[in-house]
């Protein structure tokens, strides 16, 4: 396989940046929409007593959380810049774009893939990932003829 310049992008590079900027979007924003019902009483802290007559797991059989990573803030600009990457380099394309955001959308969404996402569309398989495809490559092109490197965006 031949090495690219790292100014020169790839649409795979595109797609996996975007997907990586929506991901971090969405983790980092939260849940949008009034709050529900909050007490403002602390929360209940369980003894171990109390857990074995709740019907509680015992606390060593508890799957860990993973820890969040911080993201340094130079990513953090990368990603939001990642996402004005569609309104600057597609505004005269809006179908590709809307492809687009769907293949984006169903690699963030467990249990659907975009065969599935372009079914309830009612797209046809072949032109949506045409659609995804030329998106891709437009966004690739521009940044490259803009001059803007890999890892410097």
């Amino acid at each position: 396989m031949h090495d690219l310049a790292a100014d020169i992008w790839t649409p795979k590079e595109v797609g996996e940046e975007l997907v990586q900027a929506v991901k971090w979007a969405v983790r980092s924003t939260g849940r949008i929409g009034p709050a529900g019902f909050r007490s403002g009483m602390p929360s209940l802290a369980m003894i171990a007593n109390d857990r074995d007559f709740e019907g509680w797991p015992p606390i060593s059989d508890l799957e860990a959380q993973p820890m969040r990573l911080s993201i340094p803030p130079k990513r953090v600009s990368q990603f939001e810049r990642v996402l004005w990457w569609q309104a600057k380099y597609l505004p005269d394309e809006p179908g590709s774009a809307r492809v687009l955001k769907v293949w984006v959308r169903s690699k963030l969404t467990r249990k659907m893939t975009f065969e599935k996402a372009c079914e309830l569309v009612g797209w046809s398989r072949a032109t949506a990932y045409r659609g995804r495809d030329r998106a891709l490559g437009t966004i690739a092109m521009g940044l490259t003829a803009d001059g803007i490197a890999f890892g410097s965006h």
